[in-house]
């Protein structure tokens, strides 16, 4: 049996991921080890994450613990010449040299390529997974000049942190007046130079990069490319907004030939993706975060062509971030992985 270690299990990703194998290939044929960090969780089959006597037991490392566990632990177990196999889902691998973009709708020739000589992979930035999937055939058929888009992402991007913060500024509103103009006046009193995130939104994400670009807008561009193996041009904007689970994005892209409308609806139809009809009733029934939470299908509508370039087109499309932008791909990348080593 494979020995398959979990970190961060627990986590939004990790709880996630954990669901998502149960009853599939990795559990028939993995004997599986949760670790955690919590010291009081650290009994019975639960294994304490810092132990790397254990971890370098291991033929393969799933971590959905975050960016500062993985640049602690790993560097002091690749020090001790460990031959297994680490799966990230967090950011601080994903531009390694050493490592690989895993999105096997997108680059499995490039996964099965890596296998032979690489042992770190990871999992993509959440919106760049969920914008790659819904562009897949457009990029299969070259046919994708550039692309403009706008993110209108989860508060579970955050981490478990932002909800529960979240959750509690909304219990300490809900004895406020319903008045619009002393509803705005009672919250800003109530959180005084706190900037809340209930009946808000953040346009700013993770740290500054370069011209006013900040790391969240910086990776869509960047992490694409080293996805497809090569340069795509995607322009981002990133905002915090209070839903839950799923993102958003409104994409305005121009491609490289006269298509009709129809082309573009044949195009984006897929396993992948749910095509949702340009009206007011499926638009604001279905093309929502609510309706799409739990859901591995990329929703998209509001396709419309551009009125003043034929070659300009423009929808919006929602994901789960969960999902199919971050513990899904390290799943199905784990099971290309299991088909290898066995």
């Amino acid at each position: 049996m494979i020995k398959l270690g979990i970190i961060g299990w627990r986590g939004l990703v990790g709880s996630v991921f954990l669901n998502r194998i149960k009853n599939s290939f990795i559990n028939k044929h993995c004997e599986i080890f949760l670790f955690s960090t919590n010291k009081i969780l650290i009994k019975n089959n639960v294994f304490n994450a810092f132990d790397t006597k254990i971890l370098l037991n291991m033929n393969i490392l799933v971590c959905c613990q975050g960016s500062d566990y993985t640049k602690n632990i790993l560097k002091k177990i690749k020090t001790k010449k460990w031959k297994g196999y680490w799966i990230d889902s967090s950011s601080f691998l994903r531009m390694n040299n050493e490592s690989l973009i895993v999105l096997d709708p997108l680059n499995k020739n490039l996964i099965n390529k890596s296998l032979k000589n690489k042992k770190f992979f990871a999992g993509a930035n959440c919106t760049v997974s969920l914008a790659l999937l819904l562009f897949k055939n457009f990029l299969n058929l070259n046919l994708i000049e550039w692309i403009s888009s706008s993110s209108y992402q989860a508060i579970s991007g955050a981490g478990s942190k932002l909800i529960s913060e979240t959750i509690g500024e909304i219990n300490s509103t809900k004895n406020l007046q319903t008045n619009l103009l002393s509803l705005e006046k009672s919250i800003k009193l109530s959180f005084n130079k706190k900037i809340p995130m209930v009946f808000n939104a953040k346009p700013w994400i993770d740290k500054k990069v370069n011209f006013g670009q900040t790391k969240e807008e910086w990776k869509s561009s960047s992490e694409a490319s080293k996805i497809l193996g090569e340069k795509i041009n995607i322009d981002s904007n990133c905002v915090r907004i209070t839903s839950l689970r799923c993102h958003s994005q409104y994409f305005l892209f121009k491609i490289k030939k006269n298509l009709h409308l129809n082309n573009i609806y044949e195009i984006l139809n897929d396993k992948y993706v749910y095509l949702v009809k340009n009206d007011e009733n499926h638009s604001k029934n279905i093309l929502t975060p609510y309706n799409v939470c739990g859901k591995l299908k990329i929703f998209a509508g509001r396709i419309k062509k551009s009125l003043f370039d034929n070659k300009i087109f423009s929808l919006f499309s929602v994901g789960d971030q969960l999902l199919w932008g971050a513990a899904e791909p390290i799943k199905r990348f784990t099971e290309i992985l299991l088909n290898f080593i066995l």
